[in-house]
């Protein structure tokens, strides 16, 4: 089987995850897909910053919650995670394994909200920008009423998604979002609108995902372009 048909079926089958347990639990957050677009990042610059021991003291800031990050910030350290040897982003935790079944349901009590906050957070340590372990960390601490804690993980939430945001428009594969993870294309879609609805996807040489939207309404857009290099790059080193 060739490297190309492995990264397919890899990415086929994390797809299918992600369509199935993707985003049960949802927030009221929305982003503004208009917000203020920055560039593609710089990755040698990002590299070198990712290297550096300035990297470890913006992840600190990152896991406290600091209100004074700027959106540039949030890209030197979302995108300098692709250099990190933590970086593996087709693993599968452990740990959302242990609550999948939870992710269903429509109502939770106390004690499975209590179970989804111990994994999802156990999760996060292992991946600091596993979103769809955020939306879920919110969802349940709304519901415990625990509003604190609950803006505290939307603020990062909303942060990490502005930082892709600010790589392009998303309209075309020059223009094309970054993102270091697949799920993060959906997570993106899923919080700029309740009126995108995901059809199908395509992949196109040699780095992008098109994610086309149901036509709902002739005012919506026809999709979406992702550059999906980060990954790419990182099944070819890892060869898994």
């Amino acid at each position: 089987m060739s490297i190309k048909t492995n990264v397919f079926m890899t990415r086929l089958l994390s797809l299918l995850i992600i369509l199935i347990t993707s985003f049960a639990f949802t927030t009221n957050a929305q982003i503004d897909s208009t917000s203020t677009r920055d560039k593609s990042p710089n990755m040698e610059e990002i590299r070198d910053f990712a290297d550096s021991r300035k990297y470890d003291k913006l992840m600190k800031r990152y896991e406290k919650n600091d209100p004074t990050m700027s959106v540039s910030e949030y890209r030197q350290l979302y995108f300098g995670y692709v250099f990190q040897p933590e970086y593996k982003p087709y693993k599968k935790s452990d740990y959302t394994r242990s609550i999948s079944t939870l992710y269903y349901k429509e109502h939770l009590s106390r004690m499975e909200c209590d179970s989804i906050i111990k994994y999802a957070e156990m999760s996060l340590k292992d991946d600091p920008f596993n979103l769809q372990q955020m939306n879920y960390l919110i969802y349940a601490y709304k519901t415990k009423k625990k509003h604190n804690l609950a803006r505290h993980w939307q603020n990062r939430l909303n942060n990490v998604l502005r930082a892709i945001l600010s790589t392009g428009s998303g309209e075309s594969k020059e223009t094309a979002w970054h993102v270091i993870n697949i799920g993060h294309e959906y997570a993106l879609i899923n919080f700029m609108s309740p009126n995108y609805i995901v059809d199908r996807h395509e992949f196109i040489e040699p780095h992008f995902d098109h994610i086309i939207l149901k036509q709902l309404s002739k005012q919506l857009p026809e999709g979406f372009y992702f550059n999906i290099k980060y990954m790419l790059d990182d099944f070819d080193r890892s060869g898994k």
